[in-house]
C-alpha cells in the first residue's frame, strides 16, 4: 500500500523530478496518502466522460517521469484528457465517479466514500488551477 503521495502542479518534467518524500516544495498539491494513485487514475479514466486517452488501454498512458525502482518511489504525469475531464466535470459527476471508485476499490486499496469525494473535488480544483496557470498535473508516491 502507498504510504505517502500527492498530486501536484509543475511547469514541466524537470521541475516535477524535484519532489518526493521528505522534499519540500512550493508546488500546489493535494495529498493522496494511503491509495495507489496510478491505479486510481486508470479507474477515473474509465469512469469520467472525455477522460479516456486514445491508444492502448492500460498503464502505458501514464507517462513516467521518474520510473519506479527498487526504492518504491515514482513520479508520473497525469494524462491531459483526464485533467480536462476533471476540470469540466460538475459536482454531481465527480460524486458519481467517487461512489463508483469507492465501491470498486480493491481490498488492499480501499477508500471511503467521503474521502473519495473529497479527493476528486480537490483534484478537480487543482487541475483547474493548472489550466489557468499553464501548469501540468503530476503525481508522486512512495510505496516501499
Amino acid at each position: 500500500m502507498v504510504l505517502v503521495g500527492e498530486f501536484f502542479l509543475a511547469a514541466d518534467d524537470e521541475a516535477a523530478v524535484r519532489v518526493g518524500p521528505g522534499r519540500r516544495h512550493e508546488f500546489p498539491a493535494v495529498p493522496c496518502d494511503g491509495i495507489c494513485p496510478d491505479d486510481a487514475v486508470l479507474k477515473w479514466e474509465t469512469l469520467l466522460p472525455r477522460a479516456s486517452a486514445k491508444g492502448p488501454v492500460g498503464s502505458d498512458r501514464l507517462r513516467e517521469v521518474v520510473p519506479m525502482a527498487n526504492d518504491g518511489f515514482t513520479v508520473f504525469a497525469i494524462p491531459d484528457q483526464l485533467c480536462t475531464a476533471l476540470v469540466s466535470a460538475g459536482t454531481d459527476r465527480l460524486r458519481t465517479t467517487a461512489v463508483l471508485w469507492a465501491e470498486t476499490s480493491e481490498p488492499d486499496d480501499e477508500i471511503s466514500l467521503d474521502r473519495a469525494v473529497d479527493l476528486l473535488e480537490r483534484l478537480s480544483v487543482l487541475a483547474g488551477r493548472g489550466v489557468e496557470r499553464n501548469l501540468n498535473l503530476y503525481c508522486w508516491y512512495f510505496a516501499p
